[in-house]
């Protein structure tokens, strides 16, 4: 019999096995006061199989954290696999393509040393690899040009090949240009993630049947919430990305880089990996792994669904990712089946992931300029305060970009909203908590 688990389950269960502090929450789902989101930490059974064997190889040489290093692997992996495995969730077939989106504070996080650090052996395993990698994803046409069918056999343009990597140091430009007016990148990526054949309407040389594409994303958390303010996270671009909390794992003066017989030997283990990859199909779930899904992971990774707070929001495709997950790691052991341990992994990993969303999303609580505009919104109730009085909170001495930064915060917290009233002239904006 299965149970039910509700969002507030999740997040003790986040710190149980993933060894971090409880999240103190009332039932409306905020922080309790005094008591913020802690960074998450992760559960040592995530660095499964093959690829926690790189992770753990390559951690002595970077300053990289290591959750980083195993996602940006994962996402190249599951991409220069190929489209063959895949697993099937109902009439869905669900790829192996993982999107991690590292979120890393300037300088110290070291996103880039995480997917470089990953990188190395793909490279370095003969397999491809640096065909297929790419970066600057500007729009959803460019996406289609890259792998677009080929017109004719003489068409030079197009290719068979599907398979693209594709990492983006400044993923917050992508959330830009996604925002444009008339931009088509947002449903493309979403279709991509799907697998689904990518087109546009109004240019028929613009299609990419059965595409096979992996994103990396990078971004800071405070620019992630800024964009985010701007942007529809209701239209489901930004839940197909698994958000990845990173920070600088040691410091390393003069990093050495891998030893080179040990990449050369796990560079070995990952072409003989990917090979084998290849010839797997459908991948099931073993009898095992089928209670440990039925009984336990399936509602703890559904729970939040009816749940409307950011992080929830933001891990909608929680199951789908577990399951896809895992059976990255199965084809990576060269079978067609996952076994508990495969799930146990997967489901480590994902609620690393909600942690971190967790963190990123509730992070805007602890400034306290934002906890005075809020103390001051709460009290306004209904009728709510303009601009120009929230910066007298601050007697007017905080500049127009920070207050600009601390109102897109607010706003993208979903718990307050702006009211436009028509005044004859320019219209009154109020900000207001959300009724």
């Amino acid at each position: 019999m299965t149970k039910s688990i509700d969002a507030d389950t999740i997040l003790e269960r986040l710190s149980a096995d993933a060894t971090i502090h409880r999240l103190h929450r009332d039932l409306s789902g905020e922080p309790t006061i005094g008591l913020p989101a802690p960074a998450p930490a992760a559960d040592p059974a995530i660095f499964h199989g093959l690829p926690g064997e790189i992770v753990k190889a390559a951690d002595p040489s970077t300053e990289a954290d290591p959750v980083g290093v195993l996602v940006s692997a994962l996402a190249a992996c599951g991409a220069v696999i190929g489209s063959g495995p895949f697993v099937q969730i109902g009439n869905t077939r669900h790829p192996l393509l993982i999107w991690p989106l590292l979120f890393g504070r300037t300088g110290s996080g070291r996103k880039g040393q995480a997917t470089d650090t990953a990188e190395i052996f793909l490279h370095n395993a003969g397999i491809g690899y640096g065909e297929i990698c790419v970066t600057g994803l500007s729009s959803g046409e460019g996406l289609i040009e890259r792998i677009r069918d080929p017109d004719s056999p003489e068409d030079v343009g197009g290719t068979m090949d599907k398979r693209l990597c594709v990492t983006e140091p400044e993923f917050s430009t992508v959330m830009a240009r996604a925002k444009r007016e008339g931009s088509t990148l947002g449903t493309i990526l979403r279709q991509a993630w799907d697998g689904r054949t990518l087109a546009v309407l109004t240019r028929t040389a613009y299609r990419a049947s059965h595409p096979h594409v992996a994103i990396i994303g990078h971004i800071t958390p405070k620019e992630f919430r800024m964009r985010l303010a701007e942007s529809d996270m209701a239209g489901g671009s930004y839940n197909r990305f698994l958000p990845v909390y990173v920070e600088r794992s040691k410091r390393l003066p003069i990093p050495e880089g891998v030893e080179p017989q040990v990449l050369a030997d796990l560079s070995g283990k990952l072409h003989d990996a990917v090979k084998a990859a290849r010839q797997v199909q459908r991948i099931t779930l073993d009898d095992a792994a089928r209670v440990l899904w039925s009984t336990e992971l399936y509602e703890e990774f559904t729970a939040a669904d009816d749940e409307d707070h950011a992080w929830t929001e933001f891990t909608r495709r929680s199951a789908p990712y577990c399951l896809r997950i895992a059976a990255l790691y199965a084809a990576l052991a060269g079978r067609p089946l996952v076994t508990a341990d495969h799930l146990r992994a997967s489901a480590a990993l994902v609620r690393y992931s909600i942690a971190s969303a967790v963190f990123v999303l509730d992070k805007q609580l602890r400034d306290p300029k934002i906890d005075r505009i809020r103390r001051a919104l709460d009290q306004a109730a209904d009728v709510g305060l303009t601009r120009s009085e929230i910066s007298a909170l601050f007697s007017r001495n905080v500049p127009k970009q920070t207050l600009d930064e601390l109102l897109a915060s607010l706003t993208a917290s979903g718990q307050y909203e702006t009211v436009t009233t028509p005044t004859g002239g320019r219209p009154s904006i109020r900000y207001r908590r959300t009724t």
